[in-house]
């Protein structure tokens, strides 16, 4: 198991499988809530000896056992009396570890068929009173009311680190996938639409006639929010593994990385990167000298096959290579490239060396690189502003008629396609903002669902008043965000401050407690559940991490007074001053102070990396950066 994983306190989900689906996932995803490792059997094997066995290594890796029991006894193996889910429990007894036990009520509706009878129901029976017996057990009534009640009893046993600033992952032997950083905002959502991209996706790598199959860098370029860090994920994730095809019988090596996190330099992109394509240890390839990390990597990417995903390159462009990036709107960043000198082409990457090592990138030969950017780098362009040789751009619009419709139709709100396709064209057919609205429309109380309802009570709403596009944009987000309960908006307040992905440990400690916006973490859990349900809010389970899209962050930022921001952003200055003074020695700027504190203080924990925590601290309340 990698170390990341093992890190988490691990949790045994010990159930009954068939008659508890909805149970166990909301167990499930309580444990990922509250920064622990689930770990669950859901289907044992066939023969008993080795069902048993599973179960006990599955108790033995766990230091909590987590036990659900509603009214069927479970599985008997040949020649035993008791049941797996008894056997698991006898387990964590002889352990010694913490057990937390969680019985259905009587009142919780069931179907005859999940009811055990005869024989298991006696024992089932026989083995509750134990239970009851033993530990203090918790009844709930509803698969929701025992995910809160999970929720609620993991907060006890969960130590929190609000120094996590980045998710460090494990690098793998190729072939097997390297995603340096999960992409936060699809995990609960699929991908609708989109086929016509996904196809030329198919054809870059898959169809040696087409135009595009010459390209080496194939730029995926949209503006914030309309989903080009999502069709490249998926396509990532679920078609290229499919259509990736041996090269000279070897198969090919997938990395994916964003320049939004932390700790996405360039530097290390290049050093992860060629620890993966050459398969050496990281803290080897770290020795090398930095140009000669490039020349290396350059090499083995021209001489193996390799799909590498740069996500956000934007961030490494001088419109955005600044500490305001994350609050900043495709307008303002329009009109300063507008403006822009020629000796300063926003478009141009930060570090000279970088844009180098673009071009060069663009004449491997074996490898393939899918870059997902707000701005088309102009170190990929000729002087007349044409994709260079080997370079290919795939400018991302809203979606078409009908994929815009079918989101608004998956999203269980009415309207008809007359009236739903103007509305949507003022702003673009925004993925984002399509779904942020059937959101709001769906959970209106006076008439869930009903989008005549809502727009016939909502007179103001009239996104075609807006001659520019970013304004009917803002005006279509605005009423989307109308619906949330204060607290709700207080959380994504809270969130937008973050130029990154804010940890529930963070979120924990600014918003759960005495005289804090939620008295509980059930409740928090709630706000984020509703959050993520909207599409405004995206959860990284594996880091337990969480972000708002880029159009979410801006206008929710932006919404507020100065006041507000100041009083967000000390809250947010407050949860570190536990931290010790660092030695001084060796300290020879603010970052390296910054680091040799917290480093100091969690000398058991994986270091803290250079851009790790410049990059994690909310922006100057007196503006948005």
């Amino acid at each position: 198991m990698p170390d990341h994983a093992r890190a988490k306190p691990i949790v045994i989900i010990s159930s009954t499988v068939r008659d508890l689906p909805n149970h166990r996932k909301g167990v499930l995803d309580a444990c990922l809530r509250q920064g622990m490792f689930p770990l669950m059997m859901e289907h044992l094997p066939a023969i008993d000896a080795d069902a048993i066995k599973a179960s006990m290594d599955l108790v033995d890796r766990a230091d909590i056992y987590l036990g659900v029991f509603a009214f069927r006894y479970g599985y008997v193996p040949h020649g035993h009396k008791i049941s797996i889910t008894e056997i698991e429990y006898d387990r964590a007894v002889e352990r010694g570890i913490p057990r937390l036990i969680f019985l259905m009520d009587d009142k919780h509706p069931v179907l005859a068929g999940d009811v055990e009878k005869g024989e298991g129901a006696i024992k089932l029976e026989e083995f509750k009173q134990r239970v009851g017996r033993e530990r203090v057990v918790n009844y709930f009534k509803s698969p929701a009311e025992l995910r809160a009640n999970v929720i609620d009893t993991l907060s006890h046993h969960h130590q929190p680190d609000v120094t996590a600033f980045n998710y460090v992952s494990d690098i793998p032997t190729p072939p097997e996938a390297y995603i340096a950083h999960p992409y936060t905002l699809l995990q609960s959502k699929g991908l609708i639409g989109r086929q016509a991209e996904l196809n030329l996706l198919i054809d870059w790598v898959a169809k040696p006639g087409s135009e595009v199959y010459q390209a080496r860098i194939l730029n995926v370029v949209a503006i914030g929010g309309m989903g080009k860090s999502a069709l490249t994920w998926k396509w990532f994730n679920d078609v290229a593994p499919q259509e990736l095809k041996p090269v000279d019988g070897q198969a090919w090596g997938r990395m994916w990385w964003s320049f939004y996190e932390s700790d996405a330099s360039f530097e290390n992109f290049v050093t992860r990167a060629l620890a993966y394509v050459t398969r050496r240890p990281r803290e080897e390839v770290e020795k090398i000298p930095p140009a000669e990390r490039e020349t290396l990597l350059l090499t083995a990417l021209d001489r193996e096959p390799f799909l590498i995903v740069l996500d956000g390159l934007e961030r490494i462009l001088i419109a955005y290579a600044r500490m305001d990036a994350a609050h900043l709107s495709d307008e303002k960043v329009e009109k300063e490239i507008q403006e822009a000198s020629s000796r300063r082409p926003p478009r141009k990457t930060s570090d000279l060396r970088v844009g180098r090592f673009l071009r060069k990138l663009a004449q491997v030969r074996q490898s393939r690189v899918l870059v997902s950017s707000r701005l088309f780098p102009a170190d990929l362009e000729t002087s007349s502003e044409e994709p260079l040789a080997g370079c290919f751009e795939l400018p991302l619009e809203g979606l078409s008629d009908n994929d815009a419709v079918e989101l608004w139709r998956a999203l269980g709100v009415s309207g008809s396609r007359d009236t739903l396709l103007p509305l949507f064209r003022n702003f673009g057919k925004h993925p984002l903002l399509i779904q942020a609205l059937a959101a709001e429309i769906k959970r209106y109380r006076p008439a869930p669902g009903d989008f005549d309802r809502w727009l016939s009570d909502n007179p103001r709403f009239s996104p075609s008043r807006f001659p520019r596009i970013q304004e009917a944009m803002a005006h279509v987000l605005e009423f989307a965000l109308r619906g949330l309960e204060e607290a709700d908006l207080k959380v994504l307040h809270t969130i937008a401050a973050f130029r990154m992905p804010a940890s529930y440990d963070t979120l924990a400690a600014l918003l759960v407690g005495d005289s804090k916006l939620f008295p509980n973490a059930t409740v928090l859990d709630s706000a984020l559940t509703d959050l993520e349900d909207r599409g405004l809010l995206g959860w990284d389970r594996r880091a337990n991490r969480y972000d708002l899209h880029p159009i979410v962050r801006g206008v929710v930022w932006s919404r507020l007074d100065d006041g507000i921001r100041r009083s967000i952003c000390g809250k947010i200055a407050g949860i570190f001053t536990f931290l010790p003074a660092p030695d001084w020695e060796g300290v020879n700027s603010l970052k390296d102070l910054l680091l040799r504190a917290l480093n100091r203080r969690h000398l058991k924990k994986p270091r803290i990396e250079h851009g790790a925590l410049e990059n994690s601290l909310a922006p100057r309340p007196d503006g948005p950066g």
